[in-house]
Parts: structure tokens; sequence; C-alpha cells
């Protein structure tokens, strides 16, 4: 502002007006309720730049109506002030109120998407709402406390004019270009849209917690020591790795009746070193890629996940990996058979990085069929025979060791050569009343394989197959094409499959947004009107918005960003805030063109142009501060890289890249746009006062 203006006091109101307003935003997450964290934060770090946008152009205007009038008394510089207020006032308080209503459909989420996004919401809409309301309450009183002193012309401001030096030459072609002008802005948005159906899809960016989790997957028949051994195995050659600075392996459920992990999940959390601490070069996508390289193992197979990411995933769907298919059916059998045909399927996809299903007919069981006439022959019962092997082989409890407050149990059971194989399991000795006998005399003892698992969901059992994409593929892309694989798999009768995971969530989410997004359009296009009154205005506007869009596709695919609920965030911002700017753009071009009418009874084509270079260039300024007040707000975010760095960099990416082309729709279409229909009006556009 004080670059611009060449004026510290007016500076100075927008340096009191934003943390005013950041603490009106502060006040309103206290009284709704509101923590502070990543996304609510985030809210107002997007909003920094859009939430003084008014300031910025009541302020502007008024060093319009001031400039060159120096020996003026107080009341007159008052009332000078008053009217630049009013003349503004109104359209951009309906702008900014625009702003929050482009919102509504975050707030329709639901889901993690909505527990993710809401706060974001709340507090981006609490920050507009506190500048709208403070624009036209506080901001035009403080413009008469500081507005004072001689105010520079804007022909006079380097800056102003090394601007206006740019601008001047290309709008006066594009007016003369003008139908051209229409043409390009047309063809822009259709070279956009194969641009947009390219970009890939996928519910949410894949937050970097800066921890990794490590999850293979392994037999289910695994035995304690074995788990142990490749637990211990995993872990070292984990920490081989410069860069890791602690390793922790689980294998089976922690001491807790709510983990309910076999011993066949093992679980790896995975801590980092400082990254000025690494090789040079090495990042954490290169560091997972070494590591699932490094960790080919026999038997296991590699899945790689976030812990927080995980936990969530597992808690909605019960599967650990991105993507998965739930294979539901009526036979363990035949469902273990029809995931392994899935499994090899998509281990040929060459989009997969990892798939695996659930061997839930893995489980090793002894089976012990006691023979009833020989145990009532010798006076015993089925009890004593179970208790025998349980007794020897699990253990069991005959005593407590006390070490300070610590509790130990003490059990007892047979030597290991006792019990270590069916055969010396046969020979146990069961006391009888004619004496100690084998145990092999009682009973048939065999190792025989079964379910080791049972899963079941909507009354049928049911079986997962695990699926980690590659790193750039997308889970809605992967599920789309792996669907055409999967085509060729015949089920057996009664037997179905579902996807489960990011791309359900995204469709649920999109199913959602569906509904809201059309409905939030028509009430951007009431709000528009609202603030101009004028139906030929409000269609400029409403019909051009696209084009703001079109930058923020363009740098998404620059950026090589999927577009995920994050990216549809922040085009939702963008169509608010360029719907702000546009508005700004056709006050001032209207007010040209009604000063024309003012002056001139006859009025010719020429006079038109000149009005509308005079009301395009000569109001160059406040258009530039309040682009250049938003990039500053928003550019920032991009160079961030902290834990959730990589959603809010989502939700910038669009706006800035929007903000560019908005730039160019407010600075070139529209006044093109507005110059052909004066023309066709004979300069008679409709007379309303867009200040009342």
């Amino acid at each position: 502002t004080a670059l611009f203006l060449f004026h510290i006091r007016s500076a100075l109101i927008i340096i009191i007006t934003l943390p005013l307003t950041v603490l009106f935003t502060f006040l309103c997450m206290k009284l709704f309720g509101m923590g502070s964290n990543i996304m609510s934060l985030g809210g107002i770090a997007i909003a920094i730049g859009a939430m003084v946008d008014a300031t910025i152009v009541m302020v502007e205007n008024a060093h319009k109506y001031l400039q060159g009038k120096e020996n003026i008394s107080n009341e007159e510089r008052t009332a000078i002030i008053i009217k630049s207020a009013k003349q503004v006032g109104r359209p951009i308080f309906f702008a900014l109120i625009l702003v929050v209503v482009s919102f509504l459909p975050i707030f329709a989420l639901t889901g993690q998407e909505g527990r993710l996004f809401t706060p974001l919401a709340f507090t981006k809409s609490f920050a507009m709402i506190s500048g709208a309301i403070l624009s036209i309450t506080i901001v035009p009183i403080l413009m008469v406390f500081f507005i004072k002193g001689k105010i520079m012309s804007e022909n006079k401001n380097w800056l102003n004019k090394f601007f206006i030096f740019l601008y001047s030459p290309l709008l006066k072609l594009s007016l003369k270009l003008r139908y051209l002008v229409v043409v390009a802005f047309i063809a822009t948005i259709i070279l956009a849209y194969p641009v947009y159906k390219k970009q890939n899809w996928e519910f949410m960016p894949m937050m970097n917690e800066t921890v990794f989790m490590y999850m293979p997957v392994t037999p289910y028949g695994l035995g304690i020591d074995l788990a142990k051994e490749l637990t211990f195995k995993t872990d070292k050659i984990i920490k081989s790795f410069p860069e890791v600075q602690t390793v922790f392996g689980k294998a089976g459920r922690a001491d807790t009746a709510t983990d309910p992990a076999p011993l066949a999940m093992i679980e790896t959390i995975i801590t980092f070193k400082p990254e000025d601490q690494w090789r040079e070069g090495m990042t954490y996508k290169k560091l997972m890629e070494e590591m699932d390289s490094k960790l080919q193992i026999a038997g296991l197979i590699n899945s790689w996940t976030y812990p927080i990411r995980g936990r969530i995933d597992m808690l909605l769907t019960g599967i650990r990996t991105p993507l998965g298919i739930k294979l539901y059916g009526n036979n363990h059998q035949k469902l273990e058979e029809t995931a392994g045909l899935i499994e090899q399927k998509l281990k040929k996809f060459d989009k997969t990085l990892s798939v695996s299903t659930d061997k839930i007919n893995s489980g090793y069981y002894l089976n012990i069929n006691i023979d009833e006439e020989m145990i009532s022959r010798y006076g015993i019962n089925k009890n004593d025979i179970l208790s025998t092997v349980s007794l020897g082989v699990a253990g069991a409890k005959v005593s407590t060791f006390l070490d300070g407050l610590e509790r130990y149990p003490m059990t007892l059971r047979f030597e290991t050569t006792q019990r270590e194989d069916i055969t010396s399991l046969r020979n146990l000795q069961v006391k009888t009343k004619l004496g100690f006998q084998p145990l092999e005399m009682f009973a048939q003892l065999k190792y025989e394989e079964g379910p080791s698992i049972i899963k079941s969901e909507k009354a049928l059992n049911v079986n997962f197959i695990y699926i980690t994409p590659k790193n750039e593929i997308s889970a809605k892309q992967y599920k789309d094409e792996a669907k055409a694989l999967l085509k060729d798999i015949k089920l057996p009768s009664g037997f179905y499959y579902e996807w489960a995971g990011q791309s359900e969530y995204l469709e649920s989410a999109m199913a959602r947004l569906a509904y809201i997004i059309p409905l939030t359009f028509v009430l951007i296009f009431i709000l528009i009107y609202f603030a101009l009154r004028n139906i030929t205005y409000t269609m400029i506007i409403f019909f051009t918005l696209p084009f703001a869009l079109t930058g923020g596709i363009f740098y998404l695919d620059y950026l090589d960003f999927n577009i995920s609920i994050a990216v549809i965030v922040g085009f939702l911002a963008l169509l608010g805030v360029a719907a702000e700017t546009s508005i700004v753009m056709i006050v001032y071009l209207h007010e040209a063109m009604k000063e024309l009418k003012d002056k001139c009874i006859d009025i010719k084509k020429e006079d038109i142009y000149h009005a509308i270079y005079k009301g395009a260039v000569l109001r160059l300024r406040p258009k530039l501060m309040t682009l250049f007040a938003i990039l500053g707000g928003l550019i920032p975010i991009m160079y961030i890289n902290g834990v959730g760095s990589e959603v809010m960099q989502r939700i910038a990416a669009p706006m800035i890249g929007g903000m560019v082309s908005s730039a160019f729709l407010t600075l070139i279409v529209i006044p093109s746009i507005f110059y052909i229909l004066a023309i066709r009006k004979g300069g008679k556009m409709e007379d309303c006062d867009l200040s009342h």
C-alpha cells in the first residue's frame, strides 16, 4: 500500500485493519468453540490478502478523489472521503460476502473430509465477514483520521507509472482487437478442458507425517518365534539407513484388549533425523523406494503408509493400505481362491506397487480326536486328556513373582523335547487309575489346515485384498483402470466385491458436492446482482468467471498436482476472489461511462473508447494492490515444508494460478466485452447508481 500510494498514514489503515480482522476471527473461533490447528489457522493464512481487499479499494478510492486538492477544509475533506467510501462500499461489501458464500459447499462435506476442511471454511468465513464489517464501519472512520496532508497524484508515483506504461498499450490493443480478445477468451477455456480432463483425481494428497509406518503382509500361520525373527531382521535393515533416527517394530497385538492384531501383523514405526543430516539429494520419496527395495524378504509383502493415515484407514474400512477390495462370499475356500485370482491379476498391472490378500485358510491346528471307549475303559474323562495337553504344552500359572511394584506370572510346562513335535505329543503320559499311559492310546492327534481368522460384513464372510498403487498413481486412476482388468474374472454364485479406501471417500464427497456446488453458483449470481443491481453487468461477471479457473488448472498441471478435495476447496475460494476483483473493475468502468454521459449528449465510438480506457487504466492501481495483496498471502504457502503443507499447497495452488488468469480477465477481457456492449447500446449503458 505504501509503495503504490506513497502515503504512510494510509498504509497504517491497512496495518490496523489486518490484525483487527484476525483478532475478530479468533474471537469468533472462541465463541464457536473451535481450537487452533493446522487447518483452522490455514483458513486465516489463505484469507490474509483477501480480508483487506475492501480496505485497500476504499483507501485508494479516497486517494483518487483527494489528489490535487490540497487547500480544502476538514469538512470538505471528510465529505470527499465519505463520498468515495459510498461509491465502492456496497459493491465491495457484497463482494466479500460473495467470497464467504463460495465456501458454502465445504460445510456440506461429511466424514473425514468434512472434519478436515470445516475448520478451515469456518475461519476463512469468519475472516471475510469480519473484513467486510470492518470495511464499512471502522475503515471510513480511520480514513477520516489518517488520510491527511499532501496526496500524491497517481502519475507521479514511479511504480504506478511503470505498470501503466506496461498496461496502457496492451489495453489499447485489446480494445481495438476486442472480438479477437473474446475469441482468445473462449479458446483458452476450451484449451483448459483437455488439460483438466487428463488430471488424475485423488481423495486427499498423502500428507508427509515425517514418520513412516512399515506394515509387511505375512502368512497367517506365523509362529511367535518367526514373527520375532522377521521383526528383528526388518528393523536391522531399516536402521542401516543413515537418515533413520529410531526404529520400533511390533509383531502381534499390544498388551491391550483393544488391539486385535494377530502375530502375522508386523507394524514398524520409523522416525528420521533432521533433513540437514541426510545424504545429499535424498527425499522422503527416495527413502521409501530404497527401503522397499532392500526389504525384499521371502515371505513378506511390503506395505507402506504413515501412522495417522494408516490408523484412519484401518478404523474406517479395516484396510491398512490406501486402496483395497472387499470380496464377499459364503465359502472360505472359494473366497481365498477367488481373492488369489484377483491378486495375481493385479500383480501383473504396471501401476501396482504391492498387492496381497488375506490367507484366511492358512491357519494350522492340532486336532485331538478322543476315543470315548478307551477313556471310559481306563476310568478317565475328556477333561483329563485336554487338561494334560493344555497344562503341558501351554503351561499353567503356579505362582507370582514380585519385583517392587511389578508382578510377573510364574508358569510351569513340559520340557521342549516333550512337546516340540506331534510325535512327542503322542507320547505324553496321561495319569489313569491303571497308571500312566501314552496320549496316543486315548486320542488320535493330527495337524489340520483351516481358517485362521473369520471376517464377516453384511452377513457374509469377507476377504480383503490390500493394494498399494505406485507413488505417482492416484487411487481413483488405479481403480478406474483396474476395473477393466478384473472384468475377466468370473465370480462364484453369490460372490461380489467392493472397492474400499480413498477412491470411495472421493466418490462420496463428490456425490454430495454435485448438489451443493450448483446451488452455490446460483447464490453467487444473486450476490453479484445485489452488489451491482444491473443484470447486464452481472451476466458479464458470472459468465466470464470460468476464465479465472483456467489459470488454476494450468498451474496444477505445471506442478503435477492431482485434483483432490483440497484443490476443489482452492477453486471455490478462487471463485469468490475472482468475482470480487471483477466487480471492482465493473464499478470503475460504469463510473467512467456515467461521467461520459453527464458530459456528452451525442456519444461517439471514440468517446466510449476513451471512457473505458480511463476507467481501466486510471484505476489500475487498486486492482494491482488487491492482486498483490492476495498473492502476497498465498505464495509463501508454496514454500513451506512442515506437516500438513501438502494440503495447504493444494488449496493455494489453484488460487495462485487463478489470480493470474483473473488479472487478465479483469484487466483485458472484461473491458473488451464492456466496450462491445457499450458500442452496441450507443454508450447508453443502464442508468443505475452502484453505490446505493
